[in-house]
């Protein structure tokens, strides 16, 4: 679970320590005037009157894609974007692992089927019309033999929700989704007035991987709730932190027990997937560390802080607010 976990958030081949992203990728650009060819969809963003004819969207690893009108049978063969299926009233019938779990997407994935990389005939079973995944599968092309198949670079873009506008594009929901990206910056938009107003701007928040032998600190864009706090509300992380991305150029920073308070801030939230047991900031080694002391260390369900579609973004947003500006300690 924590390997194929960490693989799947940084979106590379080696992805150590989601959720959520590797290098960037010199793939074509979203949106790109290869992508969606004669799909007809009005200047306005919504999606009716297309013309008659095979649309097609290039994805990340090239590919002409030509894909079905009205998708219903999809399956997510990636650890990402199940939820943005959800976000445009799609229901995917096949979704990786940590979806089932998620207290924000999960009840509505309950009938989807549990896949991995390797499920290449459970995939067939599913008599998908269309299957989302990531260039960092090792069976897609297997993929492609059953049904069109878009793979996605999960580097290639500044973040994740960047790909629901791909994805609607790619499912004849451009304009919804475009409508699902505004309701989200105007409700972040009422949040950050919120933070300015309420929130001291000094204050650095850490996101820490806690698991027992391996420990991360985590910057923007790595899932586990960096989106909402690092890019969208634009919050503070510990310099030290900010260094280690800068010197390393990943989006995560693995750490030694011993340098842990170096990348501790002034609130701490401790990563998981086990809700209720200790985790490292419990050690008595770590007794005096000012968020220690001061009982401002939180545990986020990671299955649950993993995506960064508009429904599970919106939960974490709300998570973030009851902690941080409205004292709740759960």
């Amino acid at each position: 679970m924590l390997a194929l976990a960490l693989a799947a958030c940084g979106g590379r081949s080696s992805d150590n320590g989601n959720g959520g992203s590797g290098a960037e990728a010199a793939n074509p650009s979203p949106g790109s005037g290869q992508n969606a060819e004669q799909s007809g969809e009005q200047s306005d963003g919504q999606d009716a009157g297309r013309t008659a004819g095979p649309r097609t969207y290039t994805d990340d690893l090239g590919v002409a894609v030509e894909l079905p009108d009205n998708p219903q049978r999809v399956v997510v063969a990636t650890w990402h974007y199940p939820g943005h299926l959800l976000s445009l009233g799609i229901t995917p019938v096949g979704v990786f692992e940590l979806a089932h779990d998620s207290e924000y997407i999960g009840e509505q994935l309950k009938d989807a089927v549990l896949l991995t990389q390797e499920s290449v005939e459970e995939t067939l079973a599913l008599q998908p019309d269309l299957i989302i995944t990531d260039t960092t599968n090792p069976n897609v092309e297997q993929l492609r033999k059953i049904a069109p198949t878009v793979a996605f670079d999960i580097g290639a873009r500044k973040n994740r929700l960047e790909t629901l506008v791909d994805i609607g594009e790619i499912v004849g929901k451009k304009g919804e989704a475009e409508q699902q990206i505004k309701a989200w910056e105007e409700r972040l938009q009422e949040a950050k007035k919120r933070f300015d107003a309420e929130f001291d701007p000094e204050a650095t928040i850490s996101v820490i991987g806690d698991y027992q032998t391996e420990f991360y600190a985590y910057g923007p864009n790595f899932g586990r709730g960096t989106e909402v706090l690092f890019t969208y509300l634009g919050l503070k992380y510990p310099g030290k932190l900010a260094a280690g991305l800068e010197a390393s150029g990943e989006r995560y920073f693995q750490l030694s027990e011993e340098v842990i308070p170096e990348f501790v801030g002034d609130y701490v939230f401790i990563a998981g997937e086990t809700p209720g047991s200790p985790t490292i900031l419990d050690d008595p080694l770590y007794a005096d560390l000012a968020p220690v002391k001061n009982g401002i260390v939180y545990y986020i369900y990671e299955p649950s802080f993993y995506f960064s579609d508009p429904i599970s973004l919106n939960g974490q947003l709300a998570f973030f607010e009851r902690i941080l500006l409205d004292g709740a300690k759960e």
